[in-house]
């Protein structure tokens, strides 16, 4: 009788466990269904489209998402190259910025507005052969009043598959970025377009001289590009600002291989004859160009005391500004100061007024300086004409030696340089932003001292030339 019961107790309890297990499954189907996380995660796994596509650039490709989810709504553009670095990063950044929109849009699911968008999209501009400058626009909607456009850029090497920052492109020269960022300020502060739309405690925050607050630029045509985010500097009216510099303007701060080339524009002073009144008499006069610099300035002045040589250093008046006691110690070591524009510009690209600010600007900070006016003046790249030379009341001095220390930044090439061109009464060429021309000089001192050679200014030296 036991075994009978037991036997027919088994169907109802296998039905039971059937029944308790339909219902167990639909609970968890119902629960994973309706999570939002799912539902997200679905969206950003699997309901978008990605396809690439070639560019017009060589080795650049575009690759496309957009979004099919009504809720969700996305559309990204970015570059892809050979670089799988590269790739990375960009990839990184964008996934990212995806991620943040999915989590913001499910984090505000409740609200009345509930609609979002994102849109990444992007920019290709080459500079010369190698260079492709990026810039990604991002905006972000997320509803009401939650709008947001942002910028990254990226300066590439397509050759080298590397990423230019902007240490690479200053030199890794922190008062290289210092001039840098005094130039941005002041353009944006100068910019009509911008008269009372600045946050001025935003604004100084922005522009500090801090490698972080320059890492968004681009270099196309002639020009190095600054971007701000909108609302980071100034109000919406104006978008996101930016600051577009001239690469003639910032030249003496770049890297050799993003310098625009100099030696077209430079004209030789003599044929390289002596024209001395005394054959006897060997004289030579040593200028440097764009300083002052805190570090390498003051070595070159120490070698020069050294050989009880004397100089003419030809001043750009957006670094005497920053350097006033640097400019002072050369004068009081006996050298001649001379001026060399504020900004270091193609004078002949630029208006008669423009020409005469220039140097009226720097002529100021080198006189409240130093207590005197500049001697001498210097047109940057040796550009110049009448109409230029019109506007300078102090003599317009070139040179005949040319040590093309902006662009070897070699200090034993220092010397070949001037051993390969040297004559008497010449002016000798380099620059006292480069510590290369401050570690090549003594050799050149020492070469021309046993040569024979006075060591004079560009006044001095002027009257024993034709």
């Amino acid at each position: 009788m036991t075994q009978q019961r037991k036997k027919r107790r088994g169907p109802i309890i296998d039905l039971l466990l059937i029944g308790l297990i339909i219902a167990l499954t639909s609970i968890i189907l119902v629960i994973i269904l309706s999570n939002d996380d799912f539902k997200f995660q679905k969206t950003s796994a699997n309901d978008s489209n990605l396809s690439t596509e070639s560019s017009a650039f060589p080795g650049i490709r575009i690759v496309t998402d957009v979004s099919n989810d009504k809720r969700t709504p996305f559309a990204i553009n970015y570059p892809q190259t050979e670089s799988k670095s590269f790739n990375e990063e960009v990839t990184q950044y964008v996934q990212s910025s995806k991620e943040h929109y999915l989590k913001s849009m499910k984090e505000h699911k409740n609200n009345k507005d509930n609609s979002g968008e994102l849109n990444i999209s992007f920019e290709t501009y080459p500079y010369n052969e190698d260079y492709y400058s990026f810039i990604l626009t991002k905006s972000l909607y997320l509803g009401g009043a939650n709008h947001e456009v942002t910028t990254k850029t990226y300066f590439f090497n397509n050759k080298t598959g590397t990423i230019i920052d902007m240490k690479t492109l200053l030199q890794n020269d922190e008062n290289n970025l210092a001039t840098l960022a005094a130039h941005v300020r002041s353009e944006l502060q100068q910019n009509p377009k911008l008269k009372d739309q600045l946050f001025e405690e935003e604004l100084i925050a922005a522009t500090e001289p801090i490698w972080a607050n320059f890492d968004r630029f681009a270099i196309f045509e002639d020009s190095l590009v600054i971007y701000f985010d909108e609302y980071e500097i100034a109000t919406g009216a104006v978008g996101a600002p930016l600051v577009k510099l001239s690469l003639s303007l910032i030249n003496p701060l770049l890297a050799s291989e993003f310098q625009i080339a100099m030696e077209e524009m430079k004209p030789p002073v003599t044929n390289g004859q002596d024209n001395s009144n005394d054959p006897n008499i060997k004289r030579i006069a040593l200028t440097f160009d764009d300083g002052p610099h805190p570090k390498v300035t003051e070595q070159i002045l120490n070698l020069l005391d050294k050989y009880q040589a004397k100089a003419t250093f030809f001043m750009l008046g957006s670094r005497v500004q920053y350097y006033p006691d640097i400019a002072k110690d050369v004068l009081a070591r006996g050298h001649e100061v001379g001026n060399h524009s504020w900004n270091h510009p193609v004078l002949t690209k630029l208006s008669i007024e423009q020409v005469s600010k220039e140097y009226t600007s720097t002529a100021g900070a080198i006189t409240q300086a130093i207590g005197q006016g500049p001697t001498v003046f210097r047109p940057p790249y040796g550009a110049t004409n009448e109409t230029v030379n019109g506007q300078i009341p102090v003599p317009v001095v070139l040179w005949s030696i040319d040590t093309m220390d902006w662009k070897h930044r070699n200090a034993q090439q220092l010397l070949p340089y001037v051993q390969n061109n040297l004559h008497n009464n010449a002016i000798v060429l380099m620059h006292d932003i480069h510590q290369s021309t401050a570690d090549g000089l003594e050799a050149v001192l020492t070469y021309l001292q046993e040569q024979g050679y006075e060591f004079v200014t560009v006044s001095e030296i002027m009257k024993y030339r034709k």
